[in-house]
């Protein structure tokens, strides 16, 4: 083992961000055998390459930490120093290797994985992204915060209610810096988002350059305990991947009409890119597309998984040679997943579970882990629960706030417990028969969807209100996981005692969530600018 060097941190930032000549660190980190090569560093797009383990870093000459081993100082409470949370904008959690996916998206995530905690059952709020972070920065439903995504041809920005407080107003009030690194669009300060963030960094960029910038301010001179947040819309339509993941990804015998489309735009910068794939010009045709144009979309949208995942590998290197990972938490989760015609749509604007289940995995650090965090979790949990679970494992008191969620820290510790290590997963009884709940608001309509999942069912109640009509659906997930027989008008004994329940617990909840939002008020609203007009534009959210 070589001796380790210690270099301040900010010092280890710019060596590790102006890095140039990579071919030793390739040949010490190891490389994946069908990865094309690739700059480990860069802004402008190109994949790093390989997957590494912490074990191989650790014994390489280039390995670097901010202190010797062993001189990890803990926090005065709580189980860790720092925090940073990963938010992956329509990242499915059936596409990535640790759940199973049988094609090469993340290895390097599962690398990370295989040494955390992977919960097999996370669900999100809401199926897109303005809603889904306002619940998990606020620990509360859509129906309280009322956060919505621009839509339509009249669109209007709806912000978080000051009566509600978010997870980076409780760290700051405890001393703790608070940094967010974001890409704009449905997630902006405009919607007030940015409530409790010391730093609130807001541009829509390629993640090579999120990360970039979220970790010099993590490495920053004197920085003190602190909570960052990270998100990429990088495998938000349009799929764009890297030209090197195309061709692994991309199926060569596929003719179609998407091919020729598509590698026009891939000799393109990111946001040259992204700006010529506007949502209408991206998905001209798409009521015509077959099964072959169909399988091919969603070729280039593993690609770009791919592509996200050897980024992640280079924040992972960032945080390992820091020594950050010796006392900091990182979490990784995406805000809702994307449907390629599982139920006859695409992109993110229904129920389903394509669209609501969704990854979530929390790594923490080795003295942690030696101690038992780490391992599967098959109870059912929800966005709302990571921002009481980012105060416990931080020490803050979040009784206060009045959130919704509840912390999972109990689950992290049970993961790796001896009942997990026969079945390969666990599940906490203290709440098994939890039911959780999702919402969707579609405008113009508007359409209201809602739905509650609990012991194996799920129903969806639809209602639109400019023709006042609803729909309902009940689905047997146990048995029809992908919800493909709805049992709503079924004659059966069960199914309808158990529609009676799951009506009785949609209708409990949005009660409840009635009373909540009158008790923290209302939030703002404010017109579009032109500026987030275009940006909508881009993302595909208005038309022109």
């Amino acid at each position: 083992m070589r001796v380790l060097v210690a270099l301040s941190s900010l010092s280890l930032c710019l060596a590790l961000l102006a890095c140039s000549d990579q071919s030793q660190r390739e040949a010490d980190l190891g490389a994946d055998e069908a990865a094309p090569s690739g700059s480990l560093v860069s802004s402008s797009g190109s994949g790093a390459r390989g997957v590494a383990s912490e074990d191989e870093l650790a014994g390489t000459e280039t390995f670097v930490t901010a202190a010797p081993a062993g001189a990890v100082v803990l926090p005065a409470t709580g189980l860790v120093e720092n925090v940073l949370v990963v938010s992956i904008d329509t990242l499915r959690w059936d596409r990535l290797e640790c759940y199973g996916y049988p094609r090469p998206t993340s290895p390097n995530l599962a690398s990370i994985a295989s040494r955390g905690v992977v919960f097999e059952e996370a669900r999100t709020q809401a199926p897109q992204t303005a809603p889904a972070h306002a619940s998990l920065f606020s620990s509360s439903y859509p129906a309280v915060h009322r956060v919505i995504n621009v839509h339509g041809p009249t669109p209007q920005l709806f912000q978080l209610p000051s009566g509600l407080t978010t997870l980076a107003e409780l760290l700051s009030e405890a001393d703790i810096e608070t940094g967010a690194f974001v890409s704009g669009g449905n997630l902006t300060r405009r919607m007030a988002m940015d409530r409790g963030f010391q730093t609130w960094d807001e541009e829509l960029t390629d993640i090579s350059d999120r990360i970039n910038r979220c970790v010099r301010w993590m490495l920053a001179p004197e920085r003190g305990r602190f909570f960052a947040f990270l998100h990429t819309y990088q495998v938000h339509a349009p799929y764009l991947p890297p030209r090197e993941w195309y061709e692994v990804f991309a199926d060569p015998a596929y003719e179609g009409p998407l091919r020729s489309r598509t590698e026009k735009y891939l000799d393109m910068e990111t946001k040259e890119a992204w700006e010529a794939a506007t949502g209408p010009a991206y998905w001209e045709g798409m009521l015509s597309y077959d099964d072959a144009d169909v399988a091919f979309l969603s070729s280039l949208y593993d690609g770009e998984i791919r592509y996200v995942d050897g980024e992640l590998r280079r924040l992972w290197e960032y945080l390992l040679n820091a020594g950050l990972l010796r006392n900091t938490a990182v979490i990784f989760l995406s805000d809702h997943g994307e449907e390629f015609r599982d139920h006859g749509k695409y992109q993110h604007d229904q129920v389903y579970e394509e669209l609501l289940h969704v990854p979530l995995i929390v790594r923490l650090p080795p003295d942690l882990e030696r101690e038992g965090y780490r391992g599967r979790v098959d109870e059912v949990v929800e966005l709302i629960d990571v921002a009481p679970t980012v105060a416990d494992l931080m020490g803050v008191a979040s009784s206060e706030a009045s959130w919704s969620g509840r912390s999972l820290v109990g689950l992290l510790s049970s993961a790796g417990s001896d009942a997990s290590t026969q079945q390969g997963s666990v599940t906490d009884g203290r709440e098994v028969d939890r039911p959780t709940f999702s919402e969707l608001v579609i405008d113009p309509g508007p359409k209201y969807h809602r739905t509650v999942r609990w012991r194996g069912w799920k129903y969806i109640h639809i209602w639109q209100k400019d023709i006042d009509h609803t729909w309902e659906y009940l689905f047997h997930l146990s048995d029809d996981p992908r919800e493909r027989h709805n049992l709503i008008d079924s004659a059966e004994q069960e199914p309808q005692r158990v529609l009676t329940a799951l009506r009785q617990l949609l209708e409990e909840r949005s009660v409840a969530n009635a009373e909540e939002a009158e008790r923290v008020g209302p939030g703002g609203a404010a017109e579009i600018d032109d500026d987030m007009l275009e940006l909508m534009l881009k993302l595909g959210y208005v038309g022109k």
